[in-house]
C-alpha cells in the first residue's frame, strides 16, 4: 500500500496527458502516478500489456521470475 500524497494528482495528469489516456486505462495511469511519487521503480503484475507504455517503470511478469 502505498500513501496517497498531494503529488499523485499532477503525476497521474502528466501521464494521462503525455500518453493520450483515457477511459478505463486512467486508473492503471494512476497506479503509475502512485509509483512515481513513491519512488517505486518497477511492478509486478500480469497484465504486462496494460503498462507496456510507461517507461517511467519497469514491468515484470510474475512467470518470468
Amino acid at each position: 500500500m502505498l500513501p496517497e500524497g498531494p503529488g499523485i494528482f499532477s503525476a497521474w495528469h502528466s501521464l494521462v496527458v503525455h500518453y493520450g489516456i483515457s477511459g478505463k486505462q486512467v486508473h492503471d495511469a494512476r497506479i503509475v502516478a502512485a509509483m512515481i511519487t513513491n519512488n517505486v521503480p518497477r511492478l509486478l503484475t500480469f497484465d504486462t500489456g496494460d503498462f507496456a507504455r510507461y517507461t517511467e517503470i519497469q514491468v515484470i511478469d510474475p512467470q518470468t521470475v
